[in-house]
């Protein structure tokens, strides 16, 4: 009986699932990228491969992945027909050979067989010009002939006109032959140049890094899985830029949003599903932390005394203890610094959705070259509101210049960037863009407007003081401003007046006609002026600079 329930037991142990070895599948995926978001410094890439699982544990290779990958930033996630776990993910560093043996087969017969062509045409530039050479003998051989036999009468003029016609063909064919085989011989050895020069540049960096994972994927039984691998990258970038529209109503403008995407991460992105992102991960998800901030009076170094000028009297040093080890020091020091640090959080993509940032998702997919090309897109386009102006400094420039407040009434950023400003259809300029946060003012002009003048003179006049009083200098302006338009525009005219740098000085406005509307404190003088339609207005004014006698001014 115990026999018999110890075979019965060594059985179910034989035939239990517990003791048959787990099957292990491994096999390369065949993967393309499917995502990209792009970051102001770097770029998350989601590739997606379509796998078919065995039951047990299949492990999974992304080859030839960039170098400039943040292995920490990993991670593997999918769906598929029947249970399965992810199980882990390991990365190793791949050293692959540039030139394959195939490649260089290629070149270097291509190579030779170009050069084989051309050595051909070279034997045939060669025997045209041995013909050559033999008509030019003949030539000269018929020229000695033909001044002996003239004297005898010899030759007749047929044989004569057949020696002629005879040499000329000769050497016209011939030259023809040679000209033709020295233009074939160009873009042969041109080609062949080339082709040595990728040879030489294969050879001149033999090895390329790259990176390969491994994704490790328990399943209960054979299945169908889609599997996405996302990881980060650098070496990848967006710049934004802009268009400002004026309306012709100067109310609103049309605001187009543009992205700049280029990328050297060692990958194609090709036909991409696009998404820009205003976060910067680099910065990091939280505040920095304060360290305290410790002050102590300060101590002055203690006198040296060498051991020369000790006294004789004094007492004797006591032994000096074993110094301090520094290496042991610095490597304690390092790893309560290392203890200290936290390791970097990739950004969430909710977050670059979310309150902190915001993503833009490109419509149409992209192609992105590895070669750092720059990519456009358009990612928004919106109508804003505008508060247009007329500002004018004829001091400096004697023109009237448009100006707009711009209202940012996007729910997103502007970040900083170069501006292309058109009034209407007319490209104006450019500018650039500080970044403006969401319903925040923004000042842009649209150039010169030549329907609206603006005219400054100036008459200075110095008066010497006399046995009392001091001197004075005074400016008279006049500045007038006219209106071509159909319609009333409001021009801000700016001047300044001088900032005493002595008290002994004294400056005033005077005479001003109209008042200004507002005299800052760095001496900037504003006036308003509404004009009507074809109106033109005067606007004048006096500066008066009173100075102590018997001194002269700088900077009037």
């Amino acid at each position: 009986m115990k026999t018999r329930i110890t075979l019965l037991c060594s059985l179910l142990l034989l035939f239990s699932p517990l003791t048959l070895p787990a099957q292990t599948t491994s096999f390369p995926a065949k993967s393309r990228i499917e995502a990209v978001t792009v970051f102001a410094d770097r770029a998350q890439v989601t590739r997606r491969a379509a796998l078919s699982l065995k039951a047990g544990t299949n492990l999974i290779s992304f080859d030839n992945l960039p170098l400039f990958m943040a292995e920490d930033s990993l991670r593997a996630e999918g769906k598929g027909t029947g249970r399965a776990r992810i199980a882990g993910i390991t990365v190793k560093a791949v050293f692959l050979e540039r030139i394959q043996e195939k490649r260089v087969r290629e070149l270097e017969d291509e190579i030779a067989a170009l050069t084989r062509k051309l050595e051909g045409i070279e034997a045939r530039r060669k025997a045209l010009a041995a013909q050559r050479a033999f008509i030019d003998s003949v030539r000269v051989g018929w020229g000695e002939r033909i001044s002996k036999e003239l004297s005898l009468g010899k030759p007749t003029a047929a044989e004569l006109g057949e020696a002629v016609k005879f040499v000329g063909e000769g050497v016209g064919k011939v030259e023809e032959q040679i000209f033709e085989a020295e233009a074939a011989k160009r873009p042969l050895s041109d080609r062949i140049a080339a082709l040595r020069h990728e040879r030489e540049e294969y050879r001149a960096e033999r090895l390329k890094e790259v990176r390969s994972v491994l994704v490790a994927i328990e399943a209960d039984r054979d299945m169908k899985f889609d599997l996405d691998l996302s990881y980060l990258v650098s070496q990848a970038s967006w710049l934004p830029t802009y268009e400002v529209r004026l309306g012709a109503d100067g109310k609103d403008a049309e605001l187009v949003y543009r992205a700049q995407v280029w990328q050297k991460t060692g990958e194609e992105w090709p036909g991409v599903k696009l998404s820009l992102s205003t976060s910067n991960p680099e910065v990091g998800g939280g505040a920095p932390e304060l360290d305290p901030w410790r002050i102590s009076l300060y101590e002055p170094p203690r006198p040296f005394f060498s051991s020369e000028r000790v006294l004789a009297g004094r007492a004797p040093a006591p032994a000096p203890e074993a110094a301090p080890n520094r290496h042991l020091d610095m490597e304690s020091s390092a790893k309560a610094a290392a203890a200290q640090l936290e390791p970097a959080i990739p950004l969430p993509a909710e977050v670059a959705q979310g309150q902190t940032s915001v993503l833009f998702q490109v419509v149409q997919p992209v192609d992105i070259p590895a070669d750092g090309t720059r990519s456009g897109s358009i990612i928004a386009s919106e109508r804003v509101p505008v508060s247009a102006e007329y500002v004018t400094v004829p001091k400096l420039s004697q023109r009237v210049y448009l100006k707009s407040v711009v209202v940012n009434k996007t729910p997103y950023p502007l970040l900083a960037g170069e501006v292309n400003v058109f009034n209407d259809a007319v490209f104006t300029g450019k500018s650039h863009l500080k970044t403006v946060s969401s319903g925040e003012e923004f000042d842009l002009y649209f150039g010169a407007d030549d329907q609206v003048k603006v005219k400054r003179d100036v008459a200075k006049v110095r008066k010497k003081a006399g046995l009392i009083g001091s001197n004075s200098v005074s400016y008279h302006t006049t500045v007038e401003l006219e209106n071509f338009k159909n319609r009333a525009v409001t021009v801000s005219l700016l001047d300044q007046q001088p900032l005493a740098g002595n008290q002994e000085i004294k400056v005033k406005l005077e005479d001003a006609a109209p008042k200004p509307s507002e005299t800052k404190e760095d001496g900037t003088i504003l006036w308003k002026v509404v004009l009507a339609p074809g109106e033109k207005k005067k606007v004048s004014y006096d500066i008066v600079i009173d100075y102590p006698k018997g001194r002269e001014l700088a900077g009037d």
